[in-house]
């Protein structure tokens, strides 16, 4: 300090009549002062950097970080987290549904999740490429993710939006989800979200990507109910693919060569050799071959009798092969046979295929031997029907008999009554309206609205294609009275003992419709038209992974 500084400043002090003890005190309070104002901005910065450490534990910023990008649109970890987890949880609780049967849903290079392996997603899937679990889940996720998006995006612009039924389903799924999490023992649905899909997904992203998931498949399926063909279109379909509108009726059996499972002196499983794989797949021929020897010895009116006769021999008594109702199969759609990869589809199909006809084909280590006795072109007649199903109230299940559950058990009287009452009202409702408004359309809004029929109450309560016998028996007999007519209404029951639901439809003839084998052909072309159109969708939508979703999000 300068002099004069100095001088000034003890002017300044004797002005104010400080002496120099009391200018000491004050130094000191300043200083005091001082030191207590750096504890208290020590203290502010230690709790922010431990709220901050919580908030960064809980995943609060995470799960908003960018983890991929889809058509130029950011979706968090926690949205990608929701995909990865349910593509994966999807595919192996397939794989380990599939494996208690003895059958393996991945083949060579791919490899089965094994869930007790310490790698986890880490293990290979794929043994080409050294592919990961890990990658294919996130390589799966992502097209879910696109899908999902451009759908949703797609519905938005034709103005379609998610439909009361859509939000109403959506809420009672996630109260269910509530209360089985409750009955659980889980202490919060954001405990087992946190368990069942990562970290990261807590029920604010849960519900918008199940939200958004809803509105896409909705659109879809709006989207495909639109589609409508003309006769020409379904004769021109049926006569370039006629294979798979034939209904196709055989009896056939699976013989396997695979060897019998053995052990060792402590349990374990012993892999059989070379030799022994061959030596039971030979057996597997010879067996084959002696059935279609024998039945091809029989006329060819009495080989179906013959083949239920052998088989025995070929199977083993106890196989369900052996049983003449399990080893016929009726009315089996070329179309599904086809869909299915059913290896003896193509000689089933072939056109010069006659009854009688036998023989074995190769499949696995085994061997399938089918008989074929006629195929035809389905040409039953159909109708189209509206209707709005109210259910009546299920009994409450006690919790105290374990080994019954009440709820499927017949309603009450009062409970019949109540869904009777409701659904008159309906028709009632529906009769009221002047001629000109009383249209199928208008009924359709009602059963939107109204029924709990979840396989119809998205469009309009609409079956096409109804064939005689596909309805409950009340169902069936009023749609196929013979008085009929289009524009008809009624109140229909289903009240009988042991039926799987109980209630009341209220009925609108449409009409009649086309041949059975229509329907075929109409959904197949819809599945042609639809596989493009989502196709042309998806195509100006490019995804993508960033390498913080990519560090972020696993299983």
């Amino acid at each position: 300090m300068s002099a004069s500084r100095e001088k000034k400043d003890r002017q300044g002090v004797a002005s104010q009549g400080l002496t120099q003890k009391q200018l000491k005190e004050a130094k000191e309070a300043q200083a005091a002062k001082r030191k207590t104002i750096a504890y208290w901005i020590g203290g502010i910065v230690i709790l922010v950097l431990v709220a901050a450490l919580l908030i960064w534990s809980s995943g609060f910023f995470q799960r908003r970080i960018t983890a991929a990008t889809v058509g130029g649109e950011n979706l968090s970890v926690g949205e990608m987290q929701y995909y990865y987890s349910s593509v994966r949880n999807n595919e192996l609780y397939y794989q380990q549904l599939y494996s208690q049967y003895g059958i393996t849903v991945v083949s060579d290079p791919y490899v089965v999740y094994d869930s007790s392996s310490e790698e986890g997603d880490s293990q290979i899937y794929n043994t080409e490429t050294n592919q990961t679990y890990a990658e294919h889940f996130r390589e799966s996720a992502l097209d879910s993710a696109k899908q999902d998006i451009a759908l949703a995006n797609a519905a938005k612009e034709a103005g379609y939006s998610l439909s009361s039924n859509g939000k109403s389903d959506m809420q009672d799924s996630l109260k269910e989800l509530k209360s089985q999490i409750k009955t659980n023992g889980w202490s919060s649905l954001s405990a087992y979200l946190k368990r069942a899909y990562g970290k990261y997904v807590n029920e604010s992203v849960y519900t918008a990507c199940v939200e958004r998931n809803t509105l896409a498949s909705e659109y879809k399926t709006h989207k495909q109910d639109s589609l409508t063909y003309t006769t020409s279109q379904l004769e021109d379909y049926e006569k370039e693919n006629p294979a798979l509108l034939q209904s196709y009726d055989y009896r056939y059996a699976y013989i396997s060569g695979t060897p019998e499972t053995k052990t060792d002196e402590n349990g374990n499983t012993v892999d059989a050799t070379d030799e022994e794989k061959a030596a039971a797949t030979g057996l597997a021929k010879t067996k084959a071959d002696a059935l279609v020897k024998g039945v091809e010895a029989a006329e060819v009116s009495k080989r179906s009798d013959t083949f239920n006769s052998l088989v025995v021999d070929a199977v083993g008594e106890t196989s369900s092969y052996a049983d003449p109702d399990n080893n016929l199969q009726s009315g089996i759609l070329g179309n599904t046979l086809s869909q299915n990869g059913t290896p003896y589809f193509d000689w089933l199909s072939a056109a010069e295929r006659k009854e009688g006809d036998i023989t074995s084909i190769t499949s696995g280590s085994g061997y399938y031997v089918v008989l074929f006795l006629k195929s035809e072109l389905n040409d039953t007649a159909t109708v189209d029907v509206r209707h709005i199903l109210i259910k009546a109230e299920a009994p409450v299940d006690d919790e105290a008999t374990a080994d019954v559950d009440e709820s499927k058990g017949t309603p009450t009287q009062e409970a019949l009554d109540a869904a009777k009452t409701k659904a008159q009202a309906l028709l009632d409702e529906f009769n009221a309206l002047p001629d000109d408004k009383r249209t199928a359309e208008a009924f359709g809004k009602l059963a939107n609205e109204n029924s709990e029929d979840t396989g119809s109450n998205t469009t309009g309560g609409l079956y096409r294609y109804v064939g005689e016998g596909e309805m409950v028996p009340e169902f069936d007999a009023w749609i196929f009275d013979s008085a009929r007519k289009s524009g008809d209404t009624g109140l229909v029951s289903n009240v009988a003992e042991g039926s799987s639901y109980y209630g009341y439809h209220v009925m609108y003839f449409v009409g009649q419709d086309g041949p059975k084998w229509h329907e075929v052909a109409e959904d197949a072309l819809k599945d042609k038209d639809m596989t493009a159109w989502t196709d042309s969708t998806l195509e100006p939508y490019t995804a993508a992974w960033t390498d913080a979703g990519t560090s972020n999000v696993n299983g």
